[in-house]
């Protein structure tokens, strides 16, 4: 029997990849990289993999916009199942240096932001300069003495750094939720999750009332998070999370009484709850 295909959002040396390594620890899969989260997603829709994993909200940064707008608009693709990983930022150089030495600090916007109080408080002056991932301020840092990057210890291992921090996000509860990704979604398990996506029409009361079929059938939404359309100007996508599997709120005639209020409404699949959990070091 062949092994499972994964797909999953490179490089090597993110937290991507951590949370992929940690997947295939637990499915013993096979995992390729690709660049893009769109890439990713569309392997697993043209069959080239069999599933795809895939960063969809940070607990500080909130939610992904490539994922949640991919899923929006890809109709064979669904949510198979989640990941919680918890998000360690570590501080690593090409040498072992002082803190004082760093004049350049690199990392991906969303890792220097999760950093900020370190970065005040410890590199005081530093210049601080994005790039586009973790991995590539950790490539950036051969033969270079006077410069410092931030990401996770994987990045350090694969590059050869030296880590001067461990632990240095600002918020020690810091997690990213993947999902993964494939042509259906999950078979109900009786601890089940469902996302859905949809939109309402520009009137007084339209979100209410969608909420309203959730609150008398006593479901509750774990998620709620909008997006714009990318349509036209006030049109927004509504992206939820509720407890349930999607066949059995379907008894409850929850899904035609929502598709009666709204209008557009995509069921982006159920899936166990919390099941795949990192364990936290």
């Amino acid at each position: 029997m062949s092994r499972e295909r994964v797909g999953y959002l490179g490089p090597r040396g993110t937290f991507s990849e951590e949370a992929a390594l940690l997947h295939k620890k637990r499915s013993a899969c096979i995992l390729y990289q690709y660049p893009t989260i769109a890439a990713v997603i569309e392997t697993v829709k043209t069959g080239e993999a069999d599933r795809g994993l895939v960063p969809l909200e940070n607990r500080l940064e909130g939610g992904v916009g490539a994922t949640m707008d991919y899923l929006a608009g890809s109709e064979d693709v669904f949510i198979w199942n989640e990941l919680y990983y918890p998000i360690r930022q570590c501080l690593m150089s090409a040498e072992d240096m002082r803190l004082d030495q760093i004049k350049t600090l690199l990392s991906h916007p969303h890792a220097l932001g999760q950093c900020s109080d370190f970065i005040k408080k410890h590199l005081p002056g530093v210049e601080c300069l994005p790039v586009e991932s973790t991995a590539a301020a950790a490539e950036s840092l051969a033969g270079r003495s006077d410069r410092a990057a931030i990401g996770p210890r994987r990045a350090a291992e694969l590059c050869n750094l030296f880590l001067l921090r461990e632990g240095i996000e600002d918020h020690r509860d810091n997690t990213t939720r993947f999902v993964i990704v494939a042509r259906e979604d999950h078979r109900a398990t009786g601890h089940d999750k469902t996302s859905l996506v949809l939109t309402i029409t520009d009137r007084p009361g339209s979100l209410y009332r969608v909420l309203g079929c959730f609150a008398r059938r006593e479901i509750n939404l774990t998620r709620i998070e909008s997006r714009p359309s990318r349509r036209i100007i006030g049109d927004w996508l509504f992206f939820m999370d509720c407890e349930g599997h999607r066949i059995d709120l379907k008894k409850t005639g929850l899904w035609e009484e929502v598709g009666r209020e709204v209008t557009f409404l995509k069921l982006l699949g159920s899936y166990p709850s919390g099941q795949l959990q990192a364990e936290v070091s």
